[in-house]
């Protein structure tokens, strides 16, 4: 059996605990509102309440919403605009070519140009909804009921106002969407009777056409005014340009032929004439070397002899003569007169093709000199004429720069001229590229409201919101919500969790595994025990106020285990509430009662003795020394273990004595429920009595 190792009375002197439990890792000096992310769940539980009020709340509202609320319809139409115009004429003053990114931003400003005011005024124009009630009626705002309230009559709307009302009630209805990579644009409008929907969204759509097709007409009337305007200053450049050129050939005599200056074409053919003189005398140049070489080589088998017909006849003789000669040669020997005859003719003819070839060679140098005399008489004209064109060159770049200034007027202006008259006939030309593919047709069903969808939208808003407040809710008053978390706030260990269960009830399923739990704390507690003192000793089980069923049971669980192993157990009950007629513990304290007269019993087969809380005497807290010490003793002989139901710290001002007489302060806790303040509130009662809590114990919730 322990020993107390403290006097009742002796709360001025330091106290040493002699349970061997690790310390927290930190303590915070305030409240932790910090959550792990398993923990919220825990949180949402609890307050299911504001989840599922907030939710009813907001279905409720928007069921009465859609109820209540006037019916709206709305209507389509479709318009297809592809951003190709089309290509009536090759030079259309719109372009037909976009870039290759740029069909998708043309379509996009055309969806912004059908929502234009220039586009809806057309529609509300054709379909006079101007005066419609539900789009050009009198306005209901605030301002004017406030006037009719104390009497005062609003003023008369101008056209002007009414226009604008009417405008911008359309497009508080009107919506243009278009889908993604596609040219089609859907003009959707709302309106309260479905025919009237349809016939606005036709109406937009035909209205957007005519205004695009007369923007087109516009802009070629523009376009086309605007050059016919710079036609006569064009034509007057023109004019001035040509008088100067001709001015300026008339003072510097330039003479021209066929576009050219007449110098020019004169040294462009003397220059031909010079190279064909120079090519003549170079042919019979090369044409006399090559009869010298022939004649000096006695080679008569050239070009120049070839067209000679004498000398045609000479060589086909010779090759006759010759070829006899070798005949005969072979037959009758070198001296035979035949042979030597025939050698005399071969020489003879020899003799008279160089005697042709000399004439031919004296021809040829003949027609040499005329060609070279030709040649010096042509190149003294070319010497003549390009000493007359050098005064004219400078003459002759300032005449092309003014009749290429004269060209550049002339190409303008009659650009302009062509242009303007196309422009003119194509104003009446529609090439506009788009088409309405789908018109509108009255909806069958209303739009707005939507009750499901709405019931549905307040249901996950609901949640949201539910969920927010729960949070919010607990953020403001947090709780316990994990074993870090309480051994933080309790400023010691946390040896263990237990399911939640009720008082009474039977041990089976869940209350099993709290059994369980409960014996591993138990072994934890005795083996800190034993480590600290060599035996098993006493245990105060305290509680915040509201967990005073965890506390119980815990503390009724504990000593079901240790009578599970054997052990005498006395179980004590200090709570004040408990207090009354009976003696108890107090009275025994008071040296009134003996430890035998006022123990009762749980069960009549159980080993665990109870003791009541007994008659409480106003001012008397301290017991007399006898009486504790007699206490003491007969507890230490009789019993193994003491579970001291210590109650509420902050109500139970009474614990203070069992508190000392404990080995260890186990304080209960439930996770989710037990508010932070009233952990820290023990803590600090603790710490008043001069006994902090030596472990913690977390109830959970599931």
């Amino acid at each position: 059996m322990t020993r107390f190792e403290s006097r009742i009375d002796g709360r001025s002197e330091a106290y040493a605990p002699t349970l061997a439990l690790a310390p927290p890792a930190s303590a915070p000096a305030d409240i932790d509102r910090t959550a792990e992310l398993g923990d919220i769940w825990r949180i949402l539980a609890r307050r299911r309440g504001w989840i599922f009020g907030t939710v009813a709340l907001m279905v409720a509202g928007a069921l009465a919403y859609g109820l209540l609320t006037p019916a709206l319809y709305t209507a389509s139409a479709q318009i297809l605009i592809d951003p190709r115009d089309r290509q009536v004429m090759t030079n259309d003053i719109n372009p037909v070519a976009v870039a290759p990114d740029g069909g998708v931003t043309q379509v996009e400003s055309q969806a912004r140009v059908i929502e234009s005011a220039s586009v809806l005024l057309r529609a509300i124009a054709a379909l006079n909804l101007t005066e419609d009630p539900e789009f050009g009626g009198a306005g209901g705002g605030l301002a004017a009921k406030l006037r009719g309230l104390i009497g005062q009559a609003a003023p008369a709307p101008t056209p002007a106002e009414i226009e604008e009302r009417t405008l911008r009630n359309v497009k508080k209805r009107l919506a243009i969407k278009r889908a993604d990579k596609v040219f089609v644009i859907d003009i959707i409008l709302t309106a309260k009777d479905p025919n009237k929907a349809a016939s606005i969204a036709n109406a937009i759509a035909t209205a957007y056409l005519a205004d695009q097709t007369d923007a087109r007409t516009q802009a070629a009337r523009r376009a086309s005014d605007s050059l016919a305007a710079r036609l006569d200053e064009q034509r007057e450049r023109v004019r001035e340009a040509e008088n100067r050129a001709e001015a300026y050939k008339a003072a510097n005599d330039l003479v021209r032929s066929g576009g050219r200056l007449v110098t020019e074409q004169q040294l462009t053919e003397i220059n031909l004439q010079l190279s064909t003189a120079q090519a003549k005398t170079a042919e019979l140049k090369a044409r006399i070397d090559q009869i010298e070489r022939a004649r000096k080589g006695a080679n008569d088998a050239t070009a120049e002899a070839i067209q000679s017909s004498v000398i045609t006849r000479l060589r086909q003789q010779f090759a006759e003569l010759s070829e006899r000669q070798a005949d005969l040669g072979s037959q009758l020997g070198s001296r035979h007169p035949t042979i030597v005859s025939l050698g005399a003719q071969i020489g003879e003819v020899r003799g008279l093709i160089n005697a042709e070839l000399g004439r031919v060679e004296r021809s040829a140098r003949a027609d040499y000199e005329r060609a070279l005399a030709s040649e010096r008489s042509v190149a003294a004209n070319l010497k003549r004429l390009q000493s007359q064109n050098n005064t004219t060159a400078q003459a002759s770049v300032r005449l092309r720069e003014l009749e290429r200034e004269v060209e550049a007027n002339r190409a303008v202006y009659t650009n302009f001229l062509n242009r303007a008259r196309e422009i003119r006939e194509q104003s009446g030309i529609d090439s506009t590229n788009a088409r309405i593919i789908t018109r509108a047709t009255p909806p069958q069903d209303k739009s707005w409201p939507l009750p499901g969808l709405f019931a549905l939208g307040a249901l996950a808003a609901g949640m949201g919101l539910g969920t927010g407040a729960a949070m919010v809710r607990e953020y403001l008053s947090p709780t316990v919500l994990s074993r870090n978390q309480l051994q933080r706030l309790a400023e010691a260990p946390v040896i263990g969790t237990i399911p939640n269960l009720a008082l009474g009830r039977k041990a089976r399923g869940s209350d099993a595994e709290a059994t369980k739990s409960a014996n591993l704390v138990l072994a934890r507690l005795l083996s800190a025990r034993r480590t600290a003192s060599g035996g098993p000793g006493s245990v105060f089980v305290t509680s915040g106020a509201a967990d005073e069923v965890s506390r119980r049971r815990t503390a009724q669980l504990l000593a079901g285990a240790a009578e599970a192993r054997g052990l005498r157990v006395l179980y004590i009950e200090t709570d004040p509430r408990e207090g009354g007629s009976s003696p108890g513990f107090f009275d025994i304290l008071r040296g009134e009662e003996a430890l035998n007269t006022v123990l009762r019993t749980q069960q009549p087969a159980s080993s665990i003795r109870l003791l009541g809380v007994g008659r409480q005497k106003r001012g008397e807290l301290v017991p007399s020394s006898a009486a504790q010490e007699r206490f003491r003793s007969e507890v230490e002989h009789r019993f193994d273990l003491v579970v001291i139901d210590g109650g509420a710290l902050v109500e139970n001002v009474q614990a203070g004595p069992l508190m000392e007489l404990a080995d260890a302060v186990l304080f209960v806790a439930r996770a989710g429920i037990t508010v932070q303040r009233d952990v820290l509130e023990a803590v600090e009662a603790a710490a008043l009595v001069g006994r902090p809590i030596s472990a913690a114990l977390l109830v959970t919730t599931a």
